[in-house]
């Protein structure tokens, strides 16, 4: 059976478009099969259906959780770690959440997780950089071992800070405006982490200049500069999607 992957954006900021591209694939016959390497959609080829997809997220879903959605036409097509669940539908099925509350308790249990994943990487990271420190200085054999530790660390930790930042947003927005404005979502995604590569880029300029690696530190700028210049371009979209409410 012929498949094609496609990336998946990020739940956390681009929900609504990436449901919106499912659907449109799913009109062109590629219908949603699974995920993965947990970053990509496969999808199968089959004929073209106008179905629509929903993400919804719940902890240790049990069977009656499956049972309502199905009672209201939504079928389940896929569930990510038993706290992600995509469910697709004919085109016209009335929504799940049809009110803002319903939509705010969709997203404070996984806003909540992701803000205990952001605290726990945080101090683990904060008593590695200690540990390295004195390593450094003392145990000099194993603070490449922390070092490799404390990188870990950190990509674990912008994998729940960034999601948990965009959980939080899409909670006040629907508070404030009754919905979700997701291309205020996807540029304010988007400014804050071409914001945070491109100061890890000049960080790492400045350390390069300092120990003389010019070359290096030349183009390690001009990448950080890069990332900066676009995260204020993002940041100005951002703010103009907000005043288009």
């Amino acid at each position: 059976m012929e498949s094609k992957y496609v990336m998946i954006s990020g739940f956390a900021f681009s929900e609504e478009s990436d449901m919106e591209k499912l659907k449109k694939y799913a009109s062109q016959g590629w219908i949603l099969e699974d995920i993965a390497g947990g970053f990509f959609y496969k999808l199968k080829k089959d004929k073209p259906q106008d179905i629509v997809y929903t993400l919804d997220y719940q902890m240790e879903a049990d069977e009656e959780y499956f049972t309502l959605f199905k009672e209201a036409g939504w079928e389940l097509v896929i569930s990510i770690g038993n706290q992600m669940h995509i469910f697709s539908a004919p085109a016209g099925t009335k929504p799940i959440y049809s009110d803002s509350q319903s939509e705010i308790d969709k997203y404070t249990s996984i806003r909540n997780g992701t803000r205990k994943g952001t605290v726990y990487s945080l101090i683990i990271g904060i008593v590695l950089i200690c540990l390295l420190s004195v390593s450094i200085i003392s145990i000099r054999p194993i603070s490449l071992i922390i070092l490799g530790l404390l990188m870990i660390d950190m990509v674990v930790f912008v994998f729940n800070f960034m999601p948990y930042l965009m959980y939080n947003f899409r909670i006040k927005q629907i508070k404030k405006y009754g919905k979700c404005n997701s291309e205020a979502i996807d540029n304010k995604s988007s400014w804050k982490l071409y914001a945070i590569a491109g100061v890890l880029w000049l960080a790492i300029g400045i350390w390069h200049l300092i120990g003389k690696l010019y070359f290096s530190a030349v183009f390690f700028i001009i990448f950080g500069a890069f990332f900066i210049f676009s995260s204020s371009a993002y940041f100005k979209k951002y703010k103009k999607s907000l005043s288009d409410d």
